[in-house]
């Protein structure tokens, strides 16, 4: 807000007081000395206030009101007064009509939300990122190389080109996400938390990870095993402070998602991938020890070989498949919550 035409609404001590005011900024609102509404009437009820009144279109001797025959966005906040009229901040966003409307107009819908569309670009963005192509990336590198090793893409194996191009497009979605909070409140948001500092470590992570891999030794060298410890410790612990950032993140101010829904939702998509993560592995387990209580003759050996590897190839196949729709599912979940608020 700022420089807007206010209007207040206070109840103090069981009397409703109407009034206009002048917006600076993110400042207290300063009241006008001289009224510019009449023919106040409110009414509260269960803890609901409405006010109403009127006040003529032009008021060219009140500086600061606009003129009503022109076409604004109108904000409506709620918060708490303390006695004597004191206007405290409001705990959430105003609620924001989507278009400019005016006033003077015949009644209708306009529809509105409490929060801003590059807040919401973000939280999309984000959740796009970290609930699907960095989590179907992981699995996919994880667990298909034995798969998918004898498949090529592009002249290089299938599972590599399918994990580079799911974290390549992560790296893309969180960086457009992570500078649209910065442009939305014009710097550093003093009032969010912990919610940027857990992310900007997340996008520093984000941008190693490649950059490292850019430097990846060959797959013999002395090194390979050094440099693989250390791509999966940081893609790691980048996705666990993601999810951090994600539970702070969903309960602010600015992108308040339903509670506690999305702290459950939030809890079982962690659940749904873990899990899926340890059947994986047991399955990888098994095979393992199925091929090695083989009896210790060459071509029993590479005929359950052949046959454990199709039974692991086709099992792998349709784990994937639930968990990328499982994901999806829990994605649309995330998307349709934000599309409402």
């Amino acid at each position: 807000q700022g420089g807007d035409d206010a209007y207040l609404c206070v109840n103090e001590g069981h009397r409703v007081h109407v009034s206009t005011a002048n917006l600076k900024g993110r400042s207290p609102p300063v009241l006008d000395s001289e009224n510019a509404v009449e023919d106040v009437s409110w009414r509260l009820v269960d803890g609901v206030l409405q006010c109403s009144f009127r006040r003529s279109i032009h008021l060219p001797a009140f500086k600061g009101r606009f003129n009503l025959d022109a076409s604004y966005y109108i904000f409506l906040a709620d918060g708490e007064a303390s006695e004597g009229g004191l206007i405290h901040k409001h705990h959430r966003q105003p609620l924001i009509t989507n278009g400019i409307y005016n006033v003077t107009g015949l009644p209708q819908d306009i529809g509105g939300s409490r929060s801003p569309r590059l807040i919401k670009a973000h939280g999309v963005l984000m959740f796009v990122a970290w609930i699907t192509t960095v989590s179907i990336g992981v699995i996919v590198a994880r667990f298909f190389k034995p798969v998918w090793c004898h498949s090529f893409l592009f002249g290089k194996e299938m599972w590599f080109q399918v994990h580079r191009v799911l974290m390549l497009t992560t790296v893309m979605l969180t960086s457009i996400s992570f500078v649209l909070p910065f442009i939305y409140r014009g710097g550093w948001s003093q009032e969010a938390g912990f919610h940027p500092y857990v992310g900007s470590t997340v996008m520093a992570l984000t941008i190693v990870q490649p950059l490292m891999a850019g430097f990846r030794p060959s797959r013999h060298a002395p090194r390979r095993q050094l440099f693989n410890w250390f791509h999966w410790s940081i893609g790691t612990t980048a996705r666990i402070l993601a999810v951090v950032t994600m539970f702070l993140g969903m309960d602010l101010p600015a992108l308040d998602l339903p509670d506690p829904w999305d702290t459950y939702t939030m809890i079982g998509f962690v659940a749904w991938h873990v899990g899926i993560d340890v059947v994986m592995e047991i399955h990888s387990y098994c095979l393992v020890r199925k091929v090695e209580l083989i009896e210790d003759d060459r071509v029993q050996i590479l005929q359950s070989l052949t046959s454990a590897e199709a039974e692991g190839r086709l099992f792998k196949q349709i784990v994937l498949t639930i968990y990328v729709c499982g994901n999806i599912i829990f994605l649309i979940a995330f998307l349709a919550a934000i599309n409402q608020i």
